[in-house]
């Protein structure tokens, strides 16, 4: 019998996914036959509202090779990522969404750039993501907000390989606002990218709504950046120079016109200060509200049952 060629460890975050499952382990199965390596799906259940881990539970019986994991409760994708990081043990781990918008056959394509670059990670980035205008310029703001304030070279994707011992400087992080793809390059030694494709998604909908992405996006901005205090600066400085200007403009009525200093002037001035104050420190405070929260080291997640 042939040698199996790579043992990969293919790790699925998984939330209410319960009707795309079957179809995802399939392809899994098949590629990963057909290419003859020796794998493991790690499934991992972030506390799903529909039957998701009832269907792990079934298709394990179908495939040996799935291991499931199921969290107490819903703790965010990239939690339940590094949650699946912890339970894999392949030579390569590769990290893609449920929905099947990222192709298990393209996989090999990720292992071939990591052996001709010797990279410790690879991202597989879309030719042209298959989402709506609005959430691919949010992707892009945010990209480039963490690209200037934090460690992220490039934008980031879903769908990655990661070799182990990449993966096991990562698992024992427990900053309680993860985010994996930031840990992730803070350890890597040889980043690289390459072109995927994105399709659209078989079934259901996206688990994201506007406004819980943007409440993400805003998360990730102020635990991985100094960018909310950098924006305080610069608000301050902008309104310090506009406040000189309103004085400087009263300043030359009082004296070439005789105006008196209004009422309405005053007002403006005491509301726009009271404004620019309170900003600043509702700004700090969630800094101050992060600290207070890692002084507790509450656990980054809780597995309720495995299979």
């Amino acid at each position: 019998m042939e040698e199996k060629k790579h043992f990969i460890s293919i790790v699925v975050p998984v939330y209410n996914s319960a009707a795309s499952l079957a179809s995802l382990c399939e392809r899994v199965d098949v590629h990963c036959k057909a290419s003859q390596w020796h794998y493991e799906l790690v499934l991992v259940d972030d506390g799903s509202a529909d039957q998701s881990w009832t269907e792990i539970k079934r298709l394990k019986n179908i495939y040996p090779s799935i291991h499931g994991v199921r969290l107490h409760k819903n703790m965010g994708q990239h939690k339940a990522i590094l949650c699946g990081l912890a339970n894999a043990s392949g030579e390569w781990i590769a990290t893609m969404d449920d929905d099947l918008q990222f192709l298990p056959e393209d996989i090999q394509v990720l292992l071939d750039c990591a052996s001709t670059t010797h990279a410790d990670m690879v991202y597989g980035m879309p030719e042209k993501k298959q989402n709506s205008f609005f959430r691919n310029l949010g992707s892009k703001t945010l990209s480039r907000i963490l690209m200037s304030y934090a460690s992220l070279p490039a934008e980031g994707s879903s769908f990655k390989l990661i070799h182990h011992s990449l993966a096991q400087k990562v698992i024992h992080y427990r900053h309680p606002f993860l985010f994996v793809d930031e840990v992730l390059c803070w350890n890597a030694k040889h980043l690289e990218y390459i072109t995927v494709s994105h399709k659209n998604r078989e079934v259901g909908k996206s688990n994201y709504s506007f406004f819980s992405l943007l409440k993400m996006g805003i998360k990730l901005i102020i635990n991985y950046t100094n960018f909310p205090l950098r924006l305080i600066t610069y608000f301050g400085l902008l309104a310090f120079i506009v406040c000189l200007g309103i004085i400087a403009y009263f300043i030359y009525n009082k004296y070439e016109h005789g105006a008196e200093l209004g009422f309405t002037s005053l007002i403006v001035s005491i509301f726009m200060s009271t404004g620019l104050i309170l900003f600043c420190i509702g700004v700090i405070g969630e800094y101050l509200n992060r600290i207070f929260i890692l002084q507790s080291e509450k656990p980054l997640y809780v597995i309720k049952e495995k299979v």
